[in-house]
């Protein structure tokens, strides 16, 4: 037999096994057997009585309270609530944003509002005495000794 032959034996071989096995699940699938019935209650003396059907709230409120899933962020891991940033005082006009999905590759249009020069600036460039956070859309957030202040887009 040539290694052609064997090919086409394999080919054929593997046809034949995958119809089977479509056959087999397709059978599977469409039988329909009668569901099985329960099995019946024990008559032990020792068996818990039947829970209410008030039980899944409190079982739901156990788990909560027990925190089972991590939902409740640990104490260092808690973000404390910050006021928003107030208005720059920089001698800085914003004229436009381009913002990425990535916000390190997002841009910031700035004008010198002393010399009208432009400047195109990225996150973490410094513009006079502050340094560029974060860019967004028709804003950004600069930090200042340590403060959070923003530039805003003028209509």
């Amino acid at each position: 037999m040539t290694e052609y032959g064997i090919r086409r034996l394999a080919m054929g071989a593997s046809a034949l096994f995958l119809a089977g096995a479509a056959l087999v699940v397709v059978t599977a699938w469409r039988f329909d057997a009668a569901p099985l019935a329960p099995p019946a209650p024990a008559a032990s003396p020792k068996a818990p009585p039947p829970r209410p059907a008030t039980a899944a709230p409190e079982l739901t409120r156990a788990i909560l309270a027990n925190d089972v899933f991590g939902l409740t962020p640990l104490p260092d891991q808690r973000q404390q609530t910050k006021e928003p940033p107030k208005a720059a005082e920089i001698d800085m006009e914003l004229t436009g944003t381009v913002i990425a999905a990535d916000g390190r590759q997002a841009a910031a249009f700035l004008r010198d509002k002393g010399n009208k020069s432009q400047k195109v600036y990225a996150v973490g460039s410094t513009v006079k005495d502050a340094r560029i956070k974060s860019i967004g859309k028709n804003f950004v957030i600069l930090e200042r000794q340590g403060r959070e202040e923003i530039l805003t887009m003028k209509p």
